[in-house]
């Protein structure tokens, strides 16, 4: 009896520490899972019923100067999922149905084949399905109304807004002046400036103003339910998106819409400025390109076409051309203020000048004026005027005997004026090239200097190379006498004062030579000349490098007075020929009348 009663005492603590084990074990785990763990399962949670999304904010959108819109937003939106949402009543069929009946500047990023694979793979491990996987890109509204009256059928399917850019149908370009969007590059993504499916300005102003035009990311709070079904967004907790600031161009939306038809056709450059302030009133490049090209992924065979034919490359500050007779401008500038000839000295044109070479003595080299028969006696005034070569070949030479070196006191002249370095407008331009004897010697050897060089680089040919915004710089110096203002694109940027120290004469003798060119008869833009207003101006023909005497750049550089009111303007139409060389002065002529009739302010 005994024994028995000691067994079943036995048993009894056994089970008691079974079952004080028991309750231990479960104590332990609630506060491991409640205290310890807390956090973690805390977080789960939310992120099973609340879901984080960033809130794309618009982009800042650009006006003209008179505040007409010349890029503003549309709808776009990417398709995205979240695995930890999904489950099988999915209907994965109907959903690529939908999207592949849809208009789409995107292809998928995830086809049907592999989304069930996507989306099992990414749901098994616990750092990926919470983090959404992106469908496709660049949806519109349309598409995305129609999916979303079947968001029962699609648990865990959400969309996010795509940045992306409305041009106006039937609007101008300014493609060149603009810029586009891109994806950004890893390396952005890696330094957490910018997300994995983010965009970010290339090129012009969408480039250089990228911070204040993109604004800032919000962050909206979905509620999910358990079936992955969105309930919408818990505002007391989401931050809004702060939209990009907007932008206002010096440009004339009329003004560049009348330039970019009149450049049809053509390949070339024209700039319109006011040189009292620098304002930039058009800048257009052609060809050029379509910019809604960039919404959604670009065909590699556009953009291998476009670069074929150099549309991309903004030939108003990038460029580089022989000034041509353009140049007799800053030749004639360094003549005077340097004192080394009088405006009434006179050199005889008839059509040629003979050079000695000395590499073959008794055969003199033929230096050619335009006009084959000459223009007979020309003082400075009258070369300009006339645009003679022959007397700039005279005066070069004649100085060149003086002074072996003149070459560094034209370039130093040029540079006094805006060649041969950067203007310092906001967008992408080249420097151009101005040789000086350093130059010379360090590409053509000690044997310089040699008279023969002389001839071309005094009349804008050989070695020189100026981009057309430094052209209508020193329109715009000749302009104001020597004090104007740094070429800009943005009306709230400040001015910046250029000076020039050249001697008041100068600029004197320089605009009434401008005036004759346009306004006296045996001027070589006589075609532009108006009653009422007053156009000064220098035409120019430049032969292009190693082509054909028959490949020309047409050149026309001048300003027009009226009234109050001031525009400069260059205009530059490659590849003519002796028929068509005189296509800049026609184009001007156009630019002009539109300007005088129209409210360019």
């Amino acid at each position: 009896m005994k024994f028995k009663n000691n067994s079943l005492q036995d048993k009894r603590k056994f089970l008691t520490k079974v079952f004080l084990s028991i309750f231990c074990i479960i104590l332990a785990r609630y506060f491991y899972i409640q205290i310890i763990k807390n956090e973690q399962f805390f977080e789960d949670s939310i992120d099973n019923s609340i879901t984080k999304i960033k809130s794309i904010p618009s982009r800042g959108i650009i006006y003209d100067r008179n505040g007409r819109v010349i890029v503003a937003n549309r709808s776009s939106f990417s398709i995205k999922i979240y695995p930890n949402h999904y489950d099988k009543s999915f209907n994965s069929e109907l959903l690529f149905k939908l999207i592949n009946s849809a208009e789409k500047r995107s292809e998928l990023l995830v086809n049907q084949n592999e989304f069930l694979d996507t989306i099992q793979k990414n749901k098994k491990r616990r750092h990926k399905k919470y983090k959404a996987i992106n469908i496709i890109n660049y949806i519109d509204f349309k598409t995305k109304a129609l999916l979303s009256e079947y968001k029962n059928d699609f648990p865990g399917l959400f969309f996010s807004s795509n940045p992306a850019r409305l041009y106006p149908a039937d609007s101008l370009k300014l493609s060149h002046v603009l810029g586009y969007l891109r994806p950004v590059p890893d390396s952005l993504i890696k330094s957490k400036v910018y997300d994995i499916d983010d965009i970010k300005g290339i090129r012009g102003i969408e480039k250089i103003y990228e911070n204040k035009l993109r604004g800032k990311k919000g962050i909206e709070f979905h509620i999910i339910n358990t079936f992955g079904k969105n309930l919408g967004i818990d505002k007391s907790r989401s931050i809004s998106s702060i939209p990009g600031e907007d932008i206002y161009l010096t440009i004339d939306y009329d003004l560049q819409l009348k330039i970019e038809n009149l450049l049809e056709g053509h390949k070339g450059a024209v700039i319109c400025m006011n040189p009292r302030n620098g304002e930039i009133l058009a800048m257009a490049s052609a060809p050029n390109y379509d910019l809604s090209q960039f919404i959604g992924p670009l065909k590699q065979k556009v953009w291998e076409n476009w670069n074929k034919e150099k549309r991309l490359i903004n030939r108003a500050t990038a460029g580089k051309y022989p000034p041509g007779s353009l140049y007799k401008l800053v030749s004639s500038i360094m003549f005077l203020d340097k004192q080394l000839i009088s405006t009434k000295q006179t050199v005889f044109c008839n059509g040629k000048y003979e050079l000695e070479d000395q590499s073959n003595p008794g055969v003199p080299k033929i230096y050619r004026c335009w006009k084959p028969e000459g223009h007979g006696n020309m003082d400075m005034y009258d070369a300009i005027k006339q645009s003679c070569n022959v007397y700039f070949y005279d005066m070069i030479l004649k100085y060149q005997d003086k002074d072996k070196y003149i070459i560094n006191s034209l370039s130093e002249y040029a540079n006094k004026l805006g060649f041969d370095q950067k203007v310092g407008i906001d967008i992408f331009e080249q420097r151009g090239r101005i040789p000086d004897d350093n130059w010379m010697i360090t590409n053509y050897g000690k044997t310089w200097p040699k008279r023969g060089a002389m001839p071309s680089l005094v009349i804008g040919q050989g070695e020189n190379e100026i981009t057309p915004l430094q052209a209508i710089n020193l329109i715009n110096m000749i302009a104001m006498r020597g004090e104007t203002y740094k070429p800009k694109l943005v009306l709230s940027e400040p001015l910046e004062p250029i000076k020039v120290k050249i001697s008041k004469y100068v600029w004197d003798e320089i605009q009434e030579a401008m005036y004759g060119v346009v306004n006296e008869e045996n001027g070589t833009g006589v075609m532009l000349k108006r009653e009422n207003e007053i156009i000064r101006g220098k035409t120019g023909t430049a032969q292009k490098k190693s082509s054909t005497t028959d490949q020309l750049l047409s050149w026309f550089g001048g300003y027009i007075e009226n009234g109050n009111s001031l525009m400069s303007l260059v205009v530059l139409i490659e590849d003519t020929d002796s028929q068509t060389k005189y296509l800049a002065k026609q184009i001007s002529k156009e630019i002009f009348n539109y300007y005088v009739s129209s409210e360019v302010k």
